[in-house]
C-alpha cells in the first residue's frame, strides 16, 4: 500500500485526518475516497501531511477536491505539516487556497 489515512475524533467536533505515504496519479482517487465527508455534528476537519509527499498534479487535484468538499459541507478545514515541495506544488497549481475556490458540485 502506497498510502494510509487515518482519523480521529478528539474532545469536540473536529476531526483530525493524519495522512502518511505517497500520493499521486495512481492513488489519487483512493486518497480522495478515504474520507467521510458527511460525518454528523463535525465542525472542523484537520489534515496532517507530516508523513506524506505529493508527487503530482493528480495528487494535488485530489487534495483540492478533499478540501473544497469538505467546505462545501460547511466544515473547516486546516492543513498542517505539508512539506517544502508539496507547498510548492500546492501554491504553484493547487485552487483550494486561492480566492473564490469552490467545490463543483457535479465533480467526485
Amino acid at each position: 500500500k502506497f498510502f494510509a489515512v487515518r482519523s480521529s475524533r478528539g474532545e469536540g467536533d473536529v476531526r483530525t485526518y493524519q495522512v502518511t505515504g505517497q500520493i499521486f496519479f495512481a492513488t489519487a482517487e483512493a486518497f480522495h475516497a478515504a474520507f467521510d465527508f458527511r460525518e454528523e455534528a463535525l465542525k472542523g476537519v484537520v489534515i496532517d501531511l507530516s508523513p506524506a509527499h505529493f508527487w503530482d498534479i493528480s495528487a494535488i487535484n485530489a487534495l483540492d477536491r478533499v478540501v473544497l468538499k469538505f467546505r462545501h459541507h460547511g466544515i473547516a478545514v486546516e492543513i498542517v505539516g505539508m512539506n517544502e515541495a508539496t507547498a510548492t506544488m500546492v501554491e504553484r497549481i493547487g485552487t483550494h487556497d486561492k480566492p473564490g475556490a469552490t467545490f463543483a458540485v457535479g465533480g467526485h
